[in-house]
């Protein structure tokens, strides 16, 4: 089969990359430097340069393309949130997403299945409530940005072409999100933000890939699908369990008001939680390799500790 993806250059993206290509797939990855990508790529991808704001029209090899995965938009945890930034990471998103659906609608590409990224921050503050994939969007700015992103792909969603949009967790893995969380303890200063009690839904980023190669080939999954591991950590469980991984102690706990002054609105991000349950893959019978976080980690940081 034949994969086009956006996004192809970041952690998942490459990671996402090696699998298809393990399995058989053809890979294409749109990138804006295509001299620059093609050296970070794995042998064998074919490059497409794309400027994120042209039709698609203006592309090509997009021919016989069997798969389009949706993995772009600017990072949400780079920079604090000015009102700019926060249009930025909302426009990064649309604007991709936009152009790919009137390619599909216009049949400039005609793909089996959609597969658009979203992310579990769809249902907002949820506190201690388990919540699989009927739950309403919540109301804050990322639930704002991931019901936006995903009605935008839900236009494509017809007997021609499936709509999938797996709302993915905090990703385990030894770039991202985790090589973060970990600075601090490798000072001896690792410890839970604000009070701990919050939920942080994860996955490992080889079940995530493999997750993602699933979800393309069961063609009974449609719409949102939780991308998570089915075992949910509590903020101080997970930073304990970091803790012993690094053999580090997990002592220093920030708290939630000198988040508030580093980061403003994105400390929502970190302060509030989702106890998310991947209930549909559960339910398709897919098998995690790191469904347990101490696991997860381990291999993660191996070689890297």
């Amino acid at each position: 089969m034949k994969a086009l993806i956006f996004g192809g250059t970041g952690f998942v993206g490459r990671n996402l990359t090696v699998e298809l290509l393990a399995n058989g797939y053809q890979v294409y990855v749109v990138t804006r430097n295509p001299s620059k990508t093609t050296n970070t790529l794995e042998n064998g991808v074919k490059v497409i340069e794309w400027d994120n704001h042209s039709p698609l029209t203006s592309m090509n090899q997009l021919s016989e393309i069997d798969v389009v995965i949706n993995l772009a938009g600017e990072s949400i945890g780079n920079r604090r949130w000015s009102k700019s930034v926060k249009q930025e990471i909302l426009e990064s998103r649309i604007r991709t997403t936009e152009a790919i659906v009137t390619a599909i609608n216009n049949r400039t590409i005609q793909p089996k299945v959609l597969i658009n990224a979203s992310a579990v921050g769809y249902y907002g503050d949820c506190q201690d409530a388990e919540i699989i994939e009927s739950e309403k969007a919540g109301g804050d700015f990322l639930a704002q940005v991931c019901r936006a992103w995903e009605n935008e792909a839900s236009k494509v969603q017809s007997d021609l072409t499936r709509v999938v949009t797996p709302r993915i967790g905090v990703v385990i893995g030894s770039e991202g999100a985790l090589s973060r969380m970990a600075m601090p303890y490798r000072f001896y200063l690792g410890g839970p933000l604000g009070k701990g009690n919050q939920w942080i839904s994860w996955i490992h980023i080889q079940d995530l890939t493999s997750m993602i190669r699933y979800l393309i080939e069961h063609q009974e999954l449609t719409g949102p699908v939780n991308a998570t591991t089915p075992y949910p950590m509590r903020m101080k469980d997970f930073c304990e369990i970091l803790g012993e991984v690094l053999n580090r102690p997990s002592w220093l706990p920030m708290s939630e008001l000198l988040l508030r002054i580093a980061l403003g609105e994105m400390a929502d991000m970190l302060l509030h939680g989702q106890r998310v349950i991947p209930k549909r893959l559960l339910n398709a019978g897919f098998e995690f390799k790191y469904p347990k976080l101490r696991s997860a980690l381990e291999n993660a940081f191996e070689g890297n500790s």
